[in-house]
């Protein structure tokens, strides 16, 4: 028979087991009883939430103590400052946290913990969820003297002490892949936004900047609508400008952020005017106005700010150029540096017909008919336009930029040549609507243009005019001439003083014979070559066109150092066999260099020369044999 005793140790061992299942079902394990096994090699700590659960960061360390907590206009301080903290840093912390990968851990007793910095002077860290439910208690300790091979990094990342507080982790040191300790330095200020601004760039509705130049308000009707200066002028802004200001106030920081109550001080707005940049949102009214303060000296490279929306905080910004950081010198904050400086938005499209009217040359009309390519009248010859002309003058219209605005209120306009505008371009559309722009020098060789009905007054670079060819000759086609291969004999070349080399075409059979001389070449002819040349000459175009009375060309085409003819047959307009033309181009250097960039030429039947380039002469003189 069982004794008492043994009866009520069996009864205290089930109602332990019972007790055991119980707290396992209710915990998932006996983490709490026996101590939390370490994190593997290779995993991460924390993965048991999600960034945005994240409502609440508390941050020990460097002798201060600071909270923060995510409201509706961002991340908020209430120790040791009452101020905003810097969003890009507890997006760093919560990140940081996410990605602590374990690459080796040691139980605790076993680790000195003065050594890896996690004693005293460690960074606590503790993330928590809306309801303040700890999501993650940690701390940084000093970086290990090792660094870590991670996937799809190219170079080693570093590594840190972390020592995990909560009761699942806490028995272990682990090595971490990652460091972020800098960001809690000289009393965590880094932790404090020095941004001035914190706004999404996307749903701003309304710029307005007072500086020195004047005041000038930009805006906007809906957030995909483009930017537009509304006072003190409505103007189209440029994109590239007004990108430029959106980043630069979403980047401008200062070096230096202090508090009003350490007796910081700043000058009286009604004792001196200061520079002031503000912006609005669309869901709000409500102004966020940055009041710049003037320099101590004109040779400061910091002035004193404030912000509206930060009563604590007194910025120190910048004011001169800086590699690497953003300064008020890099924002575009005059009118003239925010308009628009293109000099028209043509409909290249919906264009019928333009004028060109040099002051002193004949006017020159180019038309087109839908789905029909540009048409010149030169000499009372109608003929394609010159494409590369055209491409420059339309480039120029479109794409050419203003490089300063001399005045938006001009009625005299002689100042700037205007009044006897040197070139005119008019611009006729379909609809029969007219854009007019007039060129004009000034008496210091400065170029200018204005729209016609318009009181402003642009300038412009010199090479923007160059480049608006004025004279007819110029809008010839650039093409020379056309081959056709079924009509093809023989084309005869010859380079300075060598002796010529006659190719003569066989169409039924596709082939070249070739002969200098009375030497046959055509055992030495690569077919791919001379084909090459054939496919040059056919559709045969210039790089510009020159004056008929052009004396240099004329002078060098005297001597030429290429020459190149063409032999075809002819026929009638039905195609009857009538007899031989010939054709001929000459080529001379257009500069006495050995190696020029450009050649003359000129067809034997045409008076007009033109230029080809150097690469196109090489082409036209290179070897036709296949060695």
């Amino acid at each position: 028979m069982r004794s008492l005793a043994f009866t009520f140790l069996l009864a205290l061992a089930a109602v332990t087991v019972c007790g055991m299942a119980v707290w396992q079902f209710r915990q998932g394990n006996f983490d709490l009883v026996f101590g939390a096994p370490p994190t593997p090699v290779g995993s991460r700590i924390y993965h048991a939430f999600k960034p945005d659960q994240v409502k609440h960061i508390r941050v020990i360390g460097d002798g201060s103590k600071a909270t923060f907590t995510l409201e509706k206009d961002g991340w908020q301080a209430s120790s040791p400052w009452i101020d905003r903290m810097d969003p890009r840093a507890a997006v760093a912390i919560i990140d940081f946290t996410l990605s602590l990968r374990v690459e080796d851990f040691a139980p605790i007793d076993e680790v000195d913990l003065a050594d890896s910095g996690l004693d005293r002077s460690a960074i606590d860290i503790r993330l928590e969820n809306a309801d303040h439910v700890p999501l993650a208690k940690y701390k940084i300790g000093r970086p290990t003297p090792w660094q870590a091979e991670v996937e799809e990094i190219k170079q080693p990342v570093p590594t840190v002490y972390i020592l995990p507080r909560d009761k699942r982790h806490k028995n272990h040191v682990y090595t971490c892949t990652g460091d972020i300790s800098p960001l809690f330095k000289n009393g965590l200020k880094f932790l404090r936004d020095h941004h001035p601004f914190y706004f999404n760039p996307a749903a701003l509705k309304q710029i307005r900047i007072r500086s020195q130049q004047g005041d000038l308000t930009l805006g906007r009707d809906q957030p995909k609508s483009p930017w537009r200066i509304i006072t003190p002028i409505d103007l189209p802004t440029d994109s590239a400008a007004a990108k430029m200001l959106l980043e630069g106030l979403y980047e401008l920081q200062a070096v230096k952020l202090s508090d009003r109550v350490e007796n910081i001080q700043t000058p009286s707005d009604k004792a001196v005017k200061t520079n002031q940049i503000a912006i609005t949102p669309f869901d709000s009214g409500t102004e966020t106005l940055l009041d710049i303060f003037p320099p101590e000296t004109s040779a400061s490279p910091i002035v004193k700010a404030t912000v509206s929306n930060r009563p604590n905080a007194v910025f120190d910004l910048p004011t001169k150029p800086e590699p690497g950081i953003i300064t008020l010198s890099n924002l575009p904050l005059t009118v003239n540096e925010l308009r628009d400086p293109t000099l028209t938005h043509l409909h290249i499209p919906s264009l019928a017909g333009i004028s060109i009217e040099p002051a002193t040359a004949p006017e020159i009309i180019i038309t087109r008919e839908p789905e029909k390519p540009w048409m010149v009248t030169l000499n009372d010859h109608t003929s394609e336009a010159n494409e590369e002309n055209l491409y420059s003058l339309l480039k120029a219209a479109t794409t050419g930029k203003a490089i300063g605005f001399a005045s938006d209120a001009a009625t005299d306009f002689s100042p700037w040549g205007l009044d006897r505008p040197m070139l005119k371009l008019r611009f006729l559309a379909r609809n029969n609507e007219v854009l007019e722009l007039r060129f004009g020098i000034d008496g210091k060789g400065g170029y200018f243009v204005n729209r016609l009905g318009t009181p402003t007054v642009m300038r412009v670079d010199s090479s923007l005019v160059a480049s608006i060819s004025v004279r007819p000759y110029e809008w010839r086609h650039s093409r020379l001439w056309s081959l056709d291969r079924t009509n093809l004999v023989s084309i005869e070349r010859k380079i300075a003083n060598s002796p010529p080399l006659l190719l003569k075409y066989k169409p039924f059979e596709d082939l070249w014979d070739a002969a200098s001389g009375e030497q046959d070449l055509t055992s030495s002819l690569d077919p791919m070559r001379i084909n090459y040349l054939f496919s040059l000459l056919e559709g045969f175009k210039v790089s510009r066109w020159l004056a008929p009375t052009d004396e240099a060309a004329s002078s060098a085409l005297l001597s030429p150092t290429l020459s190149l003819t063409v032999m075809e047959k002819t026929r009638d307009d039905e195609l009857n066999f009538t007899g031989f033309s010939a054709r001929t181009i000459n080529f001379a250097p257009a500069s006495k260099e050995t190696n020029p960039n450009f050649y003359f030429g000129r067809l034997h039947s045409d008076d007009q020369p033109f230029l080809i380039d150097r690469e196109t002469y090489r082409k036209l003189t290179a070897s036709l044999s296949e060695k």
